[in-house]
C-alpha cells in the first residue's frame, strides 16, 4: 500500500513534507492547522502510531504538497521500538522537507529537540532539509525570549499565530 502511494506521488511529482518531533510537540495540531483537517490530536504518548497524510494546496507553488504526521520521538527510545517504528518513519527518507516541530513551552525543549535531531540522523534522514517549527509560542511567559533563527519559525498551531510565515517558509524551502 505505502509503496503504491509512494509511486503515485513520484509520478505526480507531488512534494512531501514530513512533520517530526518529540512526542506531544504538537505535530498533529500543526497538521490539522495547515491542512484544515481534524486528525486526532491528543496529549498522550504515542497517540500517533501510523503516519497520517493530508494534502495542502500551496498557491505560490501552484501545486499540492503532502503533509505527513509521524510518530513522536522520546528520549532513550529502546532499540526494538526504533525497529518497530521504522515502517512509519520510512516516510522521512522520501520527504522533500522535514518540519521539526518543537514544543517551546516545555522546560526541556532544547534537549527534546536534540533527541529528535539524533533520531533523524540515526534514521538516515539528516540529508533532507529541516525547518524548525517552534510551536506553542503562545504558551510561554511574556518575558521569555522566543527562539529566532534562519532555520526556524515561531508559531501557535492552536491559535494560528505565525502560520502564514510558516507557509511562506515551506514554500521557500520547496522552491530550492
Amino acid at each position: 500500500m505505502r509503496s503504491t502511494q509512494r509511486r503515485r506521488r513520484e509520478k505526480n511529482a507531488m512534494p512531501m513534507v514530513a512533520l517530526v518531533g518529540y512526542t506531544n510537540a504538537g505535530k498533529s495540531t500543526v497538521l490539522n492547522r495547515l491542512s484544515r483537517s481534524d486528525s486526532p490530536a491528543n496529549d498522550r504518548l504515542f497517540d500517533t502510531l501510523d503516519t497520517t497524510t493530508r494534502r495542502l494546496w500551496m498557491p505560490e507553488l501552484r501545486k499540492e504538497v503532502l503533509l505527513s504526521d509521524t510518530v513522536g520521538f522520546i528520549r532513550k527510545l529502546p532499540t526494538h521500538l526504533i525497529e518497530a517504528f521504522k515502517a512509519t518513519l520510512e516516510e522521512l527518507q522520501y520527504a522533500d522537507l522535514l518540519l521539526h516541530v518543537i514544543d517551546v513551552s516545555a522546560p526541556d525543549w532544547e534537549e527534546q529537540a536534540a533527541v529528535t535531531d539524533t533520531l533523524i540522523h540515526e534514521l538516515g534522514a539528516d540529508v533532507t532539509p529541516v525547518l524548525r517549527v517552534y510551536n506553542k509560542c503562545d504558551a510561554i511567559p511574556v518575558l521569555m525570549e522566543l527562539p529566532h533563527s534562519r532555520a526556524g519559525v515561531c508559531i501557535s498551531a492552536r491559535t494560528g499565530e505565525g502560520v502564514a510565515e510558516l507557509l511562506a517558509r515551506i514554500t521557500e524551502e520547496l522552491r530550492r
